[in-house]
């Protein structure tokens, strides 16, 4: 058990800084990680819009899904953000996650962009 709150942020700040952090301008890439290290993926959103972006698919056979979590930068209606997802790998091997910006409610017809990382998780 932690004595206070403020070890815990610590922690979760020394985590966030190990991993390894992929934008927007990485769609397409392919990563190598060590099998239990993360990536955190931050995208750019804005959930006023009805956009957001989720989950498409993911080879959980090698990736573990971890966390996904909104940051807006201003509390005023319509501002925008970022979205982060964070993965991890829990096989050795080769797995691809994909995601998707859309309204949910429309179904696929309302994809209007799609995030690609290929993770080489290794030993």
């Amino acid at each position: 058990m932690y004595a206070s709150g403020a070890v815990c942020e610590s922690n979760l700040k020394n985590i966030h800084q190990s991993m390894l952090l992929i934008a927007e301008n990485d769609n397409g890439r392919t990563v190598d990680i060590r099998l239990g290290e993360s990536v955190r993926i931050n995208l750019p959103e804005n959930a006023t819009t009805g956009y957001r972006w989720a989950i498409d698919r993911y080879d959980d056979q090698f990736i573990e899904a971890v966390a996904n979590e909104q940051h807006y930068t201003e509390n005023a209606i319509g501002s925008g953000g970022e979205v982060e997802f964070i993965f991890k790998g829990k096989k050795i091997g080769s797995g691809e996650i994909m995601l998707k910006h859309w309204r949910h409610w429309e179904g696929d017809a309302s994809i209007t962009s799609r995030f690609r990382l290929c993770l080489n998780v290794q030993p």
